[in-house]
């Protein structure tokens, strides 16, 4: 019943803004709505010991719009979370789709074998790829997704040393950064050392989405 009440209370600041945070974006940006409601793409607890936070989705854009509200159900703060899409990726040019998930052993995987035809049906693929996201919300930090993803790729860690050994394999980020936010991009040691025992390189393309505030 709780979450209930947290949720209504964000709802009610997108459509009665108290803040002029809240004003300021969404004179610019506008919140996608699903069964006559602001969509919510999360809802996070845990964000800290006093802050609930709720991620609403921007209508045509890939980044959200973060509520933080106190345990006392009140509006603490406003700001806009950037996407992140965040997946191991393996490439070669002598091994199948099947011979990489066979490597990979993972669920939930996409990708094709080189010969395929691409989706234009004009052309087909130079060489294998596979890819593997076990997250597919896009509304957590880019530390987050990553320490997700390392965690899933550590359970079978063998399996992916094998795979940089035969293939070109690495860590892909989209990231959608908000126009009028921060950009910023930081790594910890923990975090490199972990890719470093995976024997993973990151690669990182930054999109620069939205409109600006006033």
């Amino acid at each position: 019943m709780k979450k209930e009440k947290f949720i209504e209370k964000a709802i009610e600041e997108i459509l009665n803004p108290t803040l002029e945070i809240t004003k300021q974006y969404l004179e610019v940006l506008e919140i996608e709505i699903e069964n006559g409601k602001p969509k919510i793409e999360r809802y996070e607890n845990d964000f800290s010991d006093d802050i609930v936070a709720i991620y609403f989705q921007i209508k045509n854009e890939n980044f959200f719009l973060e509520i933080h509200l106190t345990k006392n159900i009140e509006i603490d703060s406003v700001w806009i979370q950037n996407a992140h899409k965040t997946y191991f990726s393996a490439t070669s040019e002598n091994l199948t789709y099947s011979e990489l998930e066979n490597l990979l052993q993972k669920e939930l995987t996409e990708g094709w074998s080189k010969g395929e035809l691409r989706k234009n049906g004009k052309s087909t693929h130079t060489f294998s790829r596979i890819n593997y996201e076990p997250i597919k919300s896009q509304s957590y930090e880019l530390n987050n997704h990553l320490e997700i993803l390392l965690t899933e790729l550590e359970k079978n860690s063998e399996n992916i040393i094998k795979l940089t050994e035969n293939a070109n394999a690495y860590i892909s980020v989209c990231k959608y950064q908000y126009i009028s936010g921060n950009a910023g991009i930081n790594f910890d040691n923990k975090l490199i050392e972990r890719l470093a025992k995976l024997n993973l390189g990151i690669d990182i393309d930054t999109y620069i989405v939205g409109k600006p505030i006033k």
